[in-house]
């Protein structure tokens, strides 16, 4: 018997899970059908290159309220979330990973949500079977976005967690190119709560990113929501042209009033330091420009959609297919 009338929305982004997807859809769906009357599952697949679309194809003649959005091509998980979060339309929206979050901690999430965080995120209790190289390059990203950047992002967050209808609306009006949830999820400002949980595997073996990855998500996570590494390097060029205008004084000085310099020795110094100095101004100029058009670029398409399917199983109460009637 379902203990809570509100919606809750489910969405699992999917990349090559045909292993583990109908576990996953078995004990997600029991959870929610147990504690709420009105929810649904949404799971994007990620441009997959196995056959997950079609074990969920299969799965949506056993179980009701679930919908696959197939992406025409490997986005990546922040676009396929996003994917996700768009077509959602709960109340509560619950944001896992098949293959290593827990479905049971759900309904704890969404109670504290509804106690006034718009914002619930989970928190890796450990990182353990990770390198050393790989816990202290979490923590120099950490350190560098909460103490540096200003985002107030939790340590070892993952993307595990529950986003109030509030939130919903507000991430999906951001149209970055390069996406990153947990980032968005401290932008927009609403209140936030964390709790610690303990990943779970569900193939015995987590599925980690290797360093190259996590490097990259990194750099790309920084760069597409603060322009504070350009500000750095347009500093730089400043202080260094500054630096060449006073080694030229110093060459013009030695020109004039030295005993003896080496012939051709004030030109070609001088010449040096005057075109370094325009260089790192330029550069300067240069850091600042691509700051503002970092922040304004890109009107394409975010991803596309390949198709979409829904279940097959009527929901006893209300007769209803599933909890949308079109596809949008």
């Amino acid at each position: 018997m379902a203990v809570s009338d509100c919606f809750v929305s489910v969405v699992a982004p999917l990349h090559n899970d045909s292993d583990i997807i109908a576990a996953f859809i078995e004990e997600i769906s029991g959870v929610v059908k147990r504690n709420y009357a009105h929810y649904e599952i949404v799971l994007v697949d990620d441009g997959s290159t196995d056959d997950t679309a079609a074990k969920v194809c299969e799965l949506l003649g056993q179980y009701e309220c679930i919908r696959l959005i197939r992406l025409s091509r490997r986005f990546g998980y922040e676009t396929a979330i996003l994917a996700g979060l768009e077509s959602v339309i709960g109340d509560f929206v619950a944001v896992m990973m098949p293959d290593s979050d827990p479905p049971e901690l759900v309904p704890s999430i969404i109670e504290t949500a509804r106690r006034g965080a718009g914002i619930v995120t989970g928190v890796r209790s450990s990182r353990e079977g990770e390198s050393l190289l790989m816990r202290m390059g979490a923590a120099l990203f950490y350190w560098y976005c909460n103490r540096v950047l200003k985002m107030s992002i939790p340590r070892n967050s993952t993307y595990y967690r529950v986003l109030t209808r509030q939130v919903v609306n507000a991430i999906i009006r951001i149209k970055d190119r390069l996406r990153s949830l947990r980032i968005y999820a401290a932008y927009v400002g609403f209140p936030n709560a964390t709790f610690d949980y303990e990943p779970m595997s569900r193939r015995g073996a987590a599925r980690n990113r290797t360093l190259l990855e996590s490097v990259r998500l990194a750099v790309g996570t920084v760069v597409a929501n603060s322009t504070h590494p350009l500000r750095v390097v347009s500093v730089m060029g400043i202080v260094i042209s500054g630096l060449n205008g006073l080694y030229a004084g110093y060459v013009l000085l030695a020109r004039f009033f030295a005993d003896e310099i080496a012939a051709g020795w004030a030109g070609l110094s001088l010449q040096s330091a005057a075109m370094f100095f325009f260089l790192f101004l330029a550069l300067a100029v240069l850091c600042e420009y691509v700051g503002r058009i970092l922040g304004e670029s890109g009107d394409r398409p975010l991803y596309y959609v390949l198709e979409e399917k829904k279940s097959s199983v009527l929901l006893d109460e209300d007769a209803r297919k599933n909890v949308v009637t079109e596809s949008v």
